[in-house]
């Protein structure tokens, strides 16, 4: 090496005066953010193709959290909710990339999820869904969720009009309070005026005719069929919860989609399979990145330069530790002479 470019390394190992030591500073930060940026672009070489698919299907589910779902009549004598929440994260699992979106009603009806392609955020909305309480309420109607269904179907709509929007019913059917009742009206028609608005789904139906009891307890917690039972005010025996098969029907029918009656688990993949979601963006290509990736490499040489930054900073705080024990020895030795006189 020779010339101004072996002057100017010369310069930067040995700096000789404050101007080179200035440079040197000066060519060491300009490398941190040259490298800053080489770790930002992840560089590497060759490639490698990752399959990217993008679901068509907005799913907007609609769950009864009314207490009759409780009831122990579900695959034996399992809560109605236990097998409401396995499908629903069946159902999930057969919709890769799929927006979700979750609807819960009781007493009122309400989005507890705007649409996400997040499917753990939904998988968590599952888990949580919570029952009212035994005394909670004025009774269960099947339609009562049809104007929040509604308004989700028409912002989905507005935000994305090219995706088709599926909506998966979940209830036992049973009506125990007249239509019209409760926080929020329902429409006349029911669910019939949003057939045109649905693309697909199912009306999932939890329990039997002949009904089961209810836990007051959380019908998932270990133990909660040996505690105590919602009573029948009226008798005051244990209320007996029985689903409404043909009210559940009716709601199917309105949405222009098919009813499933669900009395043991599995069999959800078959139900994804049906509402068949297309991809788009499909096959190789899609998310394409280095096949050998030498970010760790432009890492280690940042993590160089910053120690050598620090380096001066480092060196000045020792420094300073040493020139200040002196002084502090000085000023202890005059005290422990006079104790000594």
């Amino acid at each position: 090496m020779s010339g101004p470019a072996a002057t100017m390394w010369q310069r930067l190992r040995h700096p000789a005066s404050t101007r080179d030591l200035a440079l040197r500073t000066w060519v060491r930060r300009a490398a941190i953010v040259l490298m800053l940026g080489v770790v930002l672009a992840r560089p590497g070489y060759g490639r490698l193709e990752v399959p990217s698919q993008l679901s068509d299907v907005d799913l907007v589910v609609v769950v009864d959290r009314t207490r009759s779902m409780a009831a122990l009549d579900y695959d034996g004598r399992q809560p109605r909710l236990l097998g409401a929440e396995q499908d629903l994260q069946e159902l999930a699992a057969g919709l890769p990339g799929a927006r979700f979106a979750m609807i819960a009603f009781g007493t009122e009806a309400r989005q507890v999820l705007p649409l996400t392609t997040d499917a753990s955020a939904f998988d968590a909305a599952v888990q949580t869904i919570d029952l009212e309480g035994p005394q909670e309420g004025d009774g269960s109607q099947a339609e009562r969720p049809a104007a929040v269904l509604g308004e989700t179907l028409a912002r989905a709509k507005d935000a994305d009009p090219d995706r088709r929007r599926i909506v998966v019913y979940v209830g036992d059917g049973e009506d125990t309070s007249p239509v019209g009742t409760g926080d929020q009206p329902t429409p006349a028609d029911g669910f019939a005026s949003l057939r045109d608005e649905v693309a697909g789904g199912v009306v999932l139906g939890y329990g039997t005719t002949d009904g089961a009891v209810m836990p007051t307890d959380d019908p998932l917690a270990p133990g909660a069929d040996s505690g105590s039972y919602v009573v029948d005010s009226s008798t005051g025996q244990s209320a007996v919860s029985r689903a409404d098969l043909d009210n559940l029907r009716e709601v199917a029918d309105q949405l222009g989609v098919p009813f499933e009656h669900r009395t043991s688990p599995g069999g959800m993949d078959d139900v994804a399979s049906r509402i068949g979601a297309s991809f788009a963006d499909g096959g190789l290509g899609g998310g394409q990145r280095a096949a050998h990736d030498l970010t760790w490499l432009a890492g280690l040489l940042l993590l160089a330069l910053l120690l050598a930054e620090l380096r001066p900073a480092w060196r000045a705080v020792w420094r300073s530790r040493d020139e200040l024990a002196p002084a502090a020895s000085s000023d202890e030795r005059p005290a422990t002479q006079e104790v000594g006189r």
